[in-house]
């Protein structure tokens, strides 16, 4: 089983998940965190929420009383960012990417897998405009 992002927005208080595996933005998190960081924007890696990841990996962990899921507390906890922020992100993140033919890989280049991830999340965010608040991505097993 990978681990991969998925991702999410908040609706009210209810996540709405793409649910879209998008394996090589988990791949390649630290160059994504690094990239954002060096644009001076918001780090990659700030807005990627663990909760789901700690619950399913730690058996002993319970969700708090009259939570049914680990979104329900993703929703109250979790690490978040503005919807409109995030497209900010994601759209100057994805152009200078494509601009600086950005490499991710020692072995093989998969530039054409994040860009098409990132493009992939972006028309979800976009999808989402007017009712989405909020932006995360999830990291799942």
């Amino acid at each position: 089983m990978s681990t991969v992002l998925w991702a999410n927005v908040l609706v009210g208080a209810t996540v709405k998940s793409d649910e879209a595996d998008r394996y090589a933005l988990y791949k390649h998190l630290d160059k994504l965190g690094a990239l954002t960081r060096q644009l001076g924007l918001p780090s990659f890696d700030d807005f990627c929420d663990t909760t789901d990841l700690r619950y399913n990996t730690d058996e002993s962990m319970e969700l708090p009383e009259g939570m049914t899921s680990t979104n329900d507390l993703m929703a109250r906890e979790g690490a978040w960012l503005d919807a409109p922020q995030a497209t900010e992100v994601l759209e100057r993140l994805l152009g200078h990417i494509r601009d600086h033919k950005v490499r991710f890989g020692l072995f093989s280049n998969e530039h054409s897998e994040v860009v098409s991830e990132l493009t992939e999340v972006l028309d979800f965010l976009r999808s989402q405009e007017g009712q989405a608040t909020r932006f995360n991505f999830s990291v799942v097993m």
